[in-house]
């Protein structure tokens, strides 16, 4: 399940990666982290399946899991306290999506009402509603080392969805969209600068990729020759990934955009699709792939277009990183068998 606070705010703009979503749906998940030297390590859970969505380089570990009851939760985990969870705004779920390297996580939260907003958390002050864009609905995926913070919100009224980014103390701001109304939040660096997704006119497809610098408007990143894609990682010197079609909305592979390069191919591990969701500062992209089995998907890293390493499973047919942190420490989801 790739990272549930996405995959609530992707739509129709990651319709290719929910056949992921649905091959674990029927088995145990748990959330790993994978190092070049211990290989994939289970994290456990706090109930039933749990999904790793980000990670720093103190080795900390944000995501969610699911309870008895089949809600959702936030967690805090770490090699010396374990797995905590992070409670809620008042309502009973909870998604953790990213974290920084003071500790600060964000993500989104049931309130008390009902809605659901994005959340900031931290040791001292627990958790803290950031607030909308004016209406019910606010998610907030990936915060920077500085405090900012990039997610998407719905404006007064509720008719859409826009990307925002929040600097510490200050109200969220919109960042346009690509021709449409709506527009999805995914990534910030170190200077602010956001990437995503935002359709380019009201039937809502084509959708495409953009990254946002502060003070300019959404840039459109393309794709690979099909009609859409999505941008999920950025690092620090504007090395995009996500994923882009080949020919109409399928197959769809992985991609690094860079501005000298354009987009990039990072190619399968045999089968039709791949997706990049994350890339640290030495280059290396995690996500997912087809194999050539049909139904199994495997957890990637990749160096290069077609440098990749499989990163195999818990014992079952499914899994995803998520996440790298700068000592090449991943992070993700895999079924148990």
């Amino acid at each position: 399940m790739l990272g549930l606070a996405r995959t609530w705010l992707w739509l129709s703009v990651v319709a290719a990666t929910l056949t992921v979503h649905a091959n674990a749906q029927n088995t145990t998940t748990h959330a790993f982290l994978w190092s070049s030297t211990a290989g994939m390590q289970d994290l456990g859970s706090l109930g039933d399946s749990s999904y790793a969505n980000g990670i720093n380089n103190a080795g900390q570990v944000v995501g969610y899991y699911v309870t008895s009851e089949g809600t959702y939760r936030a967690f805090l985990w770490s090699s010396s306290g374990g797995m905590q969870d992070l409670g809620t705004l008042g309502g009973d779920s909870a998604i953790a999506s990213g974290i920084n390297s003071a500790g600060q996580v964000v993500g989104g939260a049931r309130t008390a009402s009902g809605d659901f907003h994005a959340f900031l958390w931290t040791a001292t002050s627990g958790m803290r509603d950031l607030g909308t864009l004016g209406g019910t609905f606010s998610s907030a995926v990936a915060i920077n080392d500085l405090g900012d913070v990039a997610g998407s919100a719905s404006p007064l009224g509720n008719i859409r969805v826009v990307a925002f980014r929040q600097a510490p103390g200050k109200k969220m701001y919109g960042l346009g969209t690509l021709g449409y109304r709506y527009s999805y939040g995914y990534a910030i660096n170190a200077a602010g600068t956001v990437v995503g997704a935002s359709p380019l006119n009201k039937n809502l497809t084509p959708n495409h990729a953009f990254i946002c610098r502060k003070g300019s408007h959404m840039e459109d990143l393309g794709t690979l020759g099909g009609d859409n894609s999505a941008a999920f990682g950025i690092s620090q010197s504007e090395q995009v990934v996500g994923w882009a079609s080949l020919n109409g909305f399928y197959p769809a592979h992985a991609f690094l955009w860079t501005r000298g390069t354009g987009m990039q191919d990072l190619g399968t591990l045999g089968g039709q699709n791949s997706t990049g969701l994350a890339i640290n500062n030495k280059s290396q992209i995690v996500g997912f792939s087809d194999l050539s089995q049909v139904g199994v998907t495997h957890a990637v890293v990749w160096t290069g277009p077609n440098q990749m390493q499989d990163l195999g499973t818990l014992g079952g047919n499914n899994s995803t990183a998520e996440s790298i942190n700068d000592l090449g420490q991943v992070v993700g989801w895999s079924t148990l068998q």
